[in-house]
Order: C-alpha cells, then sequence, then structure tokens
C-alpha cells in the first residue's frame, strides 16, 4: 500500500502553488466544479507513474503530455 505523507503541486493544470498534506491517512478531495479537484488527482497519479490515466485510451482523440501538456514533462 503507498502511504502520502504530503504532495506538493506547482504550475499543474490550473494548479499554481498547493501543499498538502496527508498524514498517511486516507483522505478525500472535494468541492465545487472548477475547483482543481481533477489537478489533484492527476498530480498524484502523475508523480506515482509517469502518466494521466484520462489522456489514454477511448475517446481521449490520441491526446498526449509531449503535444498538449510539454509543461509537465520539464
Amino acid at each position: 500500500m503507498i502511504q502520502i505523507e504530503s504532495v506538493r503541486i506547482k504550475e499543474f493544470r490550473g494548479i499554481r502553488d498547493l501543499t498538502l498534506t496527508m498524514g498517511r491517512e486516507s483522505f478525500v478531495v472535494y468541492g465545487p466544479n472548477g475547483s482543481g479537484k481533477s489537478g489533484v488527482v492527476d498530480a498524484i497519479q502523475f508523480a506515482l507513474t509517469g502518466e494521466i490515466g484520462r489522456l489514454k485510451g477511448t475517446g481521449t482523440a490520441d491526446l498526449s503530455l509531449t503535444e498538449h501538456g510539454p509543461h509537465v514533462e520539464k
């Protein structure tokens, strides 16, 4: 099991600078539409796997981080 102590997200999707401290506990991401919930989940997934699952598979029109998010790979 992966336990996340904390995560800092900078310049990822709509998130400019955010630090979350989970303390290795279960956590919930919630808020109104457009508040950055998916960005938090995507940032954690990218940090752990190097991929963003929502950019893969059927219906994604071949989106790629290289083409559509070059700043992310830097």
